[in-house]
């Protein structure tokens, strides 16, 4: 059966919304549908919702010989099914285009990705080995099959767990889950794919289309990320033509969203983990709401509601009631003789007198029409607004979340003059900077900083080598350099610590102290700036909570102060760069308004002080005096 088309309308009405940056659902261009995943009560059993949009993958295995080329490697298999129960256009048995297409994506994206560790799956080489079959059916399509099949296969994948087997010289003996416990596979990355349609000839770009999008668009790219920011497959389809920058911004695109899903689908598995563990219900049973309605009735509830509220309440049923009693006519004004009209195009003139009419008027004009001057003046103002970026882990969080108890989130600043963008994310570390960066631009629509404070680091001390850590944060702040240009970077000393996590705090100040140092000595040579903290000391124990990690009110307060102290001397150089420039300009350029040529006298004349006498110096020769003088307006 043939999917039924979209008329022209349904069309033009997509395409004027994309112009003007509106979806039907209400999303913004670059946002994915809610994300749903569960998982079954067998293992390897998953169900993704992505919108309307559901999907079920269940992942099998057997033993059986390996293939020729491979003699130590298991074997990957993937099939799709398309049932018409996801949509009339699917048929029975025939694999449809899109079917094709989904299959051969997944292979690319899962199999020749090397996520899953094949030789893990060997079990006698050249005899037998494990053969992992992974079913996707699509039980409902509205839109993007392929992101959704993507995160359900890899979640089923990371979900399942084969069976134990013991070799007793060419005899496989395969062990039940209560003799044994099943071993998981061994997942090296997790590919997501992303998808991208594009409209007007790439004029206009949308992450996960819906069905009616889908058929309104030109072309899609599909593109297969890890977390890593490694490219696992691309796909371009369509008629279309896509320059260089659209597939480096749609690939910046898909790091932020890759980033995302991975950290869903692990706090799924992490979930179902813990809720087999302390023996709680799961399943798909157990995440469906089981809230509903059995009766037609429904008991009164009792609603706290102020005096104020009652007051106003009350006064309208007064009013209601008085216009009930007093039926009152309004007075119909007509226009114009033989004039009549309904809907839009005049002014409503039932019971309005024409003072009223007349002053409402003026109000709306003067509203519509505002003054040239203060609209240039506005514009200045937004245009001269600074713009700052403060970036780290659960440090930043906890002082940002200290201004807004001091109602200083924007750190005292006049919103007109200096904005401040807090990007915190706790526990994050230092690999996660760029990523973090890149989607303020590209999802938050932040506007590029002035200046940028990055406060990170302080989770990697314990997990990294020295070296490599300094080595990789300084070749993140040259990318960060190349990327913000213009700005003035600002590092924030790591702070110190009462408990390192898996160090002693001899170690772990001594490795925080070189960090400080080199990467505080690279900061400078470029052109940044550091911002110490010599007055939070690990010695002082009232700046800590009990963890000895973060630190409390009076701590935070120090640091706020640290970092609008730096943030005061930056703005405050550059606003004196602007004056200096300024005046610069004022002392060179002269207007005609201000000086008057009024008449001529040799040069001679001109020499004479203030007294009439002549100065000393060389001869000049007349032949080569000028005859002009100037004179101030008055």
């Amino acid at each position: 059966m043939r999917d039924t088309p979209l008329s022209a309308c349904e069309k033009n009405f997509i395409i004027k919304a994309l112009g003007d940056r509106k979806r039907l659902d209400g999303r913004q261009p670059y946002d994915y549908r809610k994300v749903k995943i569960t998982f079954g009560a067998d293992r390897g059993c998953c169900k993704v919702n992505l919108g309307q949009t559901q999907v079920l993958a269940q992942v099998s295995c057997e033993i059986t010989s390996p293939r020729a080329v491979r003699p130590s490697d298991g074997v990957l298999f993937i099939n799709v099914e398309l049932s018409p129960m996801a949509s009339p256009a699917f048929e029975v048995g025939r694999m449809s285009d899109l079917g094709v297409e989904i299959n051969r994506l997944l292979e690319r994206c899962l199999r020749e990705s090397r996520c899953l560790d094949t030789e893990s799956l060997c079990i006698i080489s050249g005899e037998k080995v494990w053969q992992i079959r992974v079913d996707v059916n699509v039980m409902n399509h509205d839109g993007n099959i392929i992101d959704c099949s993507s995160m359900a296969a890899i979640a089923a994948l990371a979900h399942f767990r084969r069976p134990d087997v013991t070799v007793d010289g060419s005899e496989v003996i395969v062990h039940p889950s209560d003799e044994k416990d099943p071993i998981p596979l061994s997942v090296h990355h997790m590919p997501i794919c992303v998808t991208f349609s594009f409209y007007e000839q790439g004029k206009y770009l949308l992450v996960d289309p819906t069905d009616k999008e889908e058929k309104v668009m030109d072309g899609k790219m599909v593109i297969g990320m890890n977390k890593h920011r490694e490219i696992c497959t691309l796909q371009v389809s369509g008629e279309m033509l896509l320059m260089k920058d659209q597939v480096l911004r749609c690939s910046n695109i898909a790091v932020v969203k890759v980033t995302e899903i991975t950290e869903l689908i692990q706090r799924a598995l992490e979930n179902d983990r813990q809720a087999r563990l302390n023996g709680k219900k799961f399943g798909f049973a157990e995440s469906e709401p089981t809230e509903s309605i059995l009766t037609n009735q429904q008991e009164p509830e009792e609603i706290q509601a102020t005096e104020t509220q009652m007051d106003e309440d009350s006064e309208e049923e007064k009013g209601m009631n008085g216009d009930l009693k007093t039926e009152r006519k309004s007075k119909v004004k007509i226009l114009d003789k033989g004039v009549g009209m309904i809907g839009e195009g005049g002014a409503s003139t039932w019971g309005v007198e024409d003072n009223e009419m007349t002053e409402e008027l003026q109000k709306e004009a003067k509203v519509t029409q505002p003054d040239h001057k203060e609209v240039t003046h506005t514009t200045d103002c937004q245009s001269a607004v600074s713009t700052v970026w403060i970036v780290g882990s659960s440090i930043v969080y906890w002082a940002e979340t200290r201004a807004k108890v001091r109602k200083m989130q924007n750190l005292l600043y006049d919103p007109k003059e200096v904005r401040v963008y807090w990007d915190e994310v706790r526990g994050m570390k230092w690999d996660a900077l760029m990523i973090n960066l890149q989607r303020d631009l590209a999802v938050y629509d932040f506007p590029e900083p002035d200046v940028l404070i990055i406060h990170l680091g302080s989770n990697d001390v314990a997990s990294w080598n020295t070296d490599e850590l300094i080595s990789r944060m300084k070749a993140d702040i040259q990318k960060v350099r190349e990327m913000f240009p213009l700005t003035q970077l600002v590092f924030s000393e790591i702070l110190t610590r009462r408990v390192w996590r898996g160090l002693s705090l001899e170690c772990g100040e001594a490795k925080r102290q070189r960090i400080n140092q080199e990467v505080g000595q690279y900061v400078t040579e470029i052109g940044g700036v550091v911002v110490p903290h010599e007055n939070i000391l690990h010695q002082n124990v009232t700046l800590y909570i009990k963890d000895g990690v973060h630190m409390n009110d009076f701590g935070n307060d120090i640091l706020l102060d640290d970092i609008m102290n730096c943030l005061s001397s930056i703005l405050a150089e550059s606003t004196n760069d602007t004056e200096d420039s300024m005046e610069t300009e004022d002392e060179v350029i002269l207007s005609s308004i201000d000086l008057d040529i009024c008449y001529t006298l040799p040069l001679s004349e001109v020499n004479k002080d203030i007294e009439g006498n002549y100065p000393q110096q060389k001869e000049i020769n007349n032949d080569d005096d000028f005859e002009i003088e100037f004179k101030t307006s008055e």
